[in-house]
């Protein structure tokens, strides 16, 4: 979440080195989709062998209608407008399984879950971003972070508070919003629909709020909705950085 001020601090640094030529090459941004080839080519090509423990997902690439930008105001200000189709890709991971969603060039999250007896931990959201030609990444540790219970029932809830990626500490909470049937290519799923709702405090300032129907039976998220609103600290000042996204599944069979 922290991009903003990061990425405004690296290139007002080297503007100052290079210079009017500089400014003018430096503050061209240009971005590019990740398509659902590009995606089925990595998983194909850079997946890494399975872990012990199986992906409890099966594996491939899931494709997702997509609507949505990220936008910053540092130096000019900039807004990235995210293309109709992105994709998630699911593979084991040494305690669970991996989940990145790739949606430009420079602009990914990937979400570790960790597989225990009461049910889905949420261990790692590692984030990037890319303004200006310059990319960012935060990662977001957690300990001890129910994201999927086991046996989900509406109302229940728990907190967030050991969450955090360096001097920025993330504190909310979470809730079973509903099980709802959720329509996915023609099919109709039952899912689980959690609903994380945090605040950031320390370099990063504001707040963020995830919905995700995971469906019943596979855990794969077959909708995702996320909204973020932070204000971050930079040598140029204050910047903002906001992100709105709805994802949905296209199809339960994932590409190979």
């Amino acid at each position: 979440m922290k991009r903003a001020g990061l990425i405004a601090a690296g290139v007002l640094g080297a503007l100052v080195i290079t210079g009017v030529a500089g400014w003018l090459v430096l503050l061209r941004d240009t971005t590019d989709p990740v398509t659902v080839g590009d995606a089925v080519t990595s998983f194909r090509t850079d997946t890494e062998p399975a872990p012990t423990q199986p992906s409890p997902i099966p594996e491939g690439v899931y494709v997702y209608s997509t609507a949505g930008y990220e936008t910053t105001d540092a130096l000019t200000g900039v807004t990235h407008r995210y293309p109709r189709r992105s994709t998630i890709t699911v593979a084991s991971a040494e305690c669970g399984v991996s989940l990145t969603w790739r949606v430009l060039k420079g602009r990914s999250t990937e979400w570790t879950y960790c597989v225990v007896p009461q049910g889905w931990l949420l261990a790692r959201q590692d984030e990037r971003h890319t303004f200006f030609g310059r990319t960012e990444r935060t990662t977001y540790e957690c300990e001890t972070t129910p994201i999927r219970p086991a046996e989900p029932s509406v109302g229940m809830r728990w907190r967030v508070l050991d969450c955090g990626a360096g001097d920025t500490k993330e504190r909310g909470g979470v809730r079973i919003v509903a099980l709802p049937r959720v329509q996915v290519g023609g099919r109709s799923v039952d899912t689980v629909h959690v609903r994380k709702t945090t605040t950031f405090a320390g370099p990063v300032r504001g707040s963020s709020r995830h919905d995700i129907w995971f469906d019943s039976d596979s855990g794969v998220p077959v909708r995702i909705v996320m909204r973020s609103r932070t204000t971050n600290d930079s040598p140029i000042g204050n910047v903002q950085y906001d992100e709105d996204v709805v994802l949905r599944l296209v199809s339960l069979e994932p590409r190979r």
